[in-house]
C-alpha cells in the first residue's frame, strides 16, 4: 500500500468533482483546498495586488503563474494541511505542476473524466432563480415548469451555462490539462475514474481504490 495523503483533483466542468471531493476528504481525513477560494480570500484582504487579480478574474483572464503559485503554496504551508490535502483548480499549467512538485509533491492525481458532450448536457440543463435555487431540466426539473418550485420566481439559464460558453471553457480545459495529464502519467501518479457513471457508482470506485491502495 502507498501513503496517499496529497491528491490533486482533475476533471472538466460538470464532472461532479465537488461531490466526489467530499467522499475523498472524509475517507482520508484530509483537508480540501480550492485555488479559486485561495484567490478570493486574498482579494478580500484589499491589497493592490488583490485588486489587480480581482480585475483579471472579472475579465476572465488567467492569473499569471508566479502569483497563483505563490498564493497556493503559501496556503499549503499552513498547519491546516499538515495531514494532507485534496487540491482542486491547481495546477493548471506545467509551470504550476513543477512548482508543486518542488514544494511538497503529490501522491496521486485523480482525474474524473467525462466527454465534452456529457459536460454540455449536464451544465446547459441547469436553471436558476434570483434567490439561487438550482434546478436541472433533466435531473431535477421544477414541477412548475419555468418557475421555481420554492419561491415561484422565473427560472433562467446563466450565461456561463450556455452551450457556446461551455464549449469554449472545455476547449481551454482540454488544452491546459493535456500537458498535466502527460506530466503526472509519466510519474505514475495518474488515476482515471469514469465520471459518466452514477454518483453512487463513482463513489464506490473511488472508495474501493482508496481501500485497496491508501496506506
Amino acid at each position: 500500500m502507498e501513503k496517499i495523503r496529497k491528491i490533486v483533483l482533475f476533471g472538466p466542468q460538470g464532472s461532479g468533482k465537488s461531490t466526489q471531493a467530499k467522499v475523498i476528504i472524509d475517507f482520508l481525513g484530509i483537508e480540501f483546498i480550492s485555488a479559486s477560494q485561495v484567490l478570493k480570500d486574498f482579494i478580500k484582504q484589499g491589497s493592490t495586488l488583490g485588486q489587480q487579480i480581482k480585475e483579471q478574474m472579472a475579465k476572465g483572464q488567467l492569473i499569471p503563474d508566479p502569483q497563483v503559485i505563490a498564493l497556493v503554496l503559501e496556503e499549503l504551508k499552513t498547519s491546516r494541511f499538515s495531514k494532507g490535502f485534496l487540491l482542486d483548480g491547481f495546477p493548471r499549467s506545467l509551470a504550476q505542476a513543477e512548482a508543486l512538485d518542488l514544494a511538497c509533491g503529490v501522491d496521486k492525481v485523480f482525474n474524473i473524466e467525462i466527454s465534452d458532450q456529457e459536460a454540455v448536457r449536464r451544465i446547459s440543463g441547469r436553471r436558476i432563480c434570483d434567490s439561487g435555487h438550482v434546478f436541472h431540466q433533466v435531473y431535477q426539473p421544477s414541477s412548475k415548469g419555468e418557475l421555481c418550485d420554492v419561491c415561484g420566481a422565473k427560472l433562467f439559464q446563466r450565461e456561463d451555462d450556455k452551450e457556446e460558453v461551455i464549449k469554449k471553457r472545455l476547449a481551454i480545459y482540454r488544452e491546459q490539462s493535456s500537458q498535466l495529464i502527460e506530466h503526472y502519467s509519466r510519474q505514475g501518479k495518474l488515476v482515471f475514474f469514469n465520471g459518466e457513471k452514477s454518483i453512487a457508482a463513482i463513489n464506490h470506485d473511488i472508495v474501493s481504490y482508496l481501500q485497496e491502495n491508501a496506506g
